[in-house]
């Protein structure tokens, strides 16, 4: 019993975790993934992945989430994507300028504060 209880705490710390995943297409293929071939962001020759363990960033990911979940159908249907991010089961794609967000059919116009062009490479 007392072997368990450890192993308890640290599966209940790692399923709250506040781990974020960056994916960023590479430059050579940025502009070649679309909302028709996001597939192409598990290709590891085309993309770099990130971990990023940050409350800031997960909880602007659960903001921006359920902000898309109101969004409008297809505003940025054919548009260029280069980031994915990645938080449990759930992905939001962004556009070069981080100014366009893609989840499930529902897309958004938004600047983040947190997650933005001049944030990116600090993550």
């Amino acid at each position: 019993m007392k072997k368990i209880i450890p192993l308890i705490i640290f599966i209940t710390l790692t399923s709250c975790s506040s781990s974020v995943t960056v994916i960023t297409a590479n430059d050579v293929y940025g502009y070649s993934i679309t909302s028709k071939n996001f597939g192409e962001f598990s290709n590891p020759n085309k993309t770099t992945l990130k971990q990023v363990k940050s409350k800031d960033v997960a909880a602007e990911f659960d903001y921006m989430k359920n902000y898309l979940i109101t969004g409008r159908e297809h505003l940025f249907p054919d548009g260029v994507f280069t980031y994915a991010f990645v938080k449990d089961s759930d992905t939001i794609y962004a556009s070069s300028n981080l100014r366009y967000w893609w989840y499930k059919e529902k897309v958004i116009l938004y600047q983040s504060p947190i997650i933005n062009t001049e944030t990116i490479t600090e993550l």
